[in-house]
């Protein structure tokens, strides 16, 4: 399920982003309000979180001619917005607003304020499934295994914000399924990223793996590495 995210601030942008896509959805934000329309045009959405300021005639505007216009009938639009009047909730209603986040906007229960929005508006998916990217160049996973002194290089061949596939060749080291790798790391940039692996298949020499141990800040950069090239993709 994709969702266009729209907001002034670049800080809650890229939280929309890091959340909405840890959770499973599919994400396009836009910087230009003046660009949303045209991005309804190029890609299909089921959802959209859109900051309004109560008074900018222009955003209701647009959020008028998506309300009209019947290719974007299947859309919901949730308004983000700061204290709003009675009379403010009455117009965005008119024009086909389905739901309010109000702010300030608050990291940590963002995500449930979001489900219960979309399952009043019947829109809440039963089953989502995260964006894997695999457009990976010399991508390497580096570890120590047990019983094994030198430092293992695997490679990495796919990436989702929860977890990652890599290659490891048998002559260097075999993993079970369950064994937990601790104090893994990956550069993203310049930066260097640990956590620890949860081993959930092996096919051959090829390992499945979920992320744990991951903090905050390593996941948000994940999740914006996963995004860039998400959006490179759509180009």
């Amino acid at each position: 399920m994709r969702v266009l995210v729209y907001d002034s601030s670049l800080q809650i942008r890229d939280s929309f982003i890091s959340i909405l896509i840890t959770a499973g959805y599919e994400v396009v934000a836009v910087k230009d309000k003046n660009n949303i329309l045209s991005m309804f045009g190029k890609l299909p959405f089921s959802i959209a979180i859109i900051e309004v300021e109560e008074n900018d005639t222009e955003m209701e505007s647009i959020l008028e001619k998506i309300y009209l216009d019947d290719r974007y009938h299947g859309v919901h639009v949730i308004v983000h917005v700061a204290d709003p009047t009675r009379e403010f909730f009455t117009k965005m209603m008119r024009i086909g607003v389905s739901g309010f986040l109000l702010k300030p906007f608050n990291e940590k229960d963002f995500l449930n304020r979001f489900n219960v929005l979309i399952d009043k508006a019947g829109v809440k998916p039963r089953k989502l499934k995260h964006i894997v990217i695999n457009n990976l160049d010399n991508f390497k996973l580096v570890f120590r295994h047990d019983g094994v002194r030198q430092i293992l290089h695997g490679m990495i061949i796919e990436m989702s914000p929860v977890g990652l596939k890599f290659i490891m060749p048998p002559e260097e080291a075999s993993l079970e399924v369950g064994h937990v790798i601790k104090n893994a790391s990956m550069s993203i940039s310049s930066y260097k990223i640990s956590f620890s692996i949860n081993i959930l298949e092996k096919i051959g020499n090829e390992y499945i793996g979920e992320f744990v141990d991951l903090s905050v800040f390593n996941s948000k950069l994940i999740c914006k590495f996963i995004y860039d090239k998400y959006i490179e993709k759509l180009k």
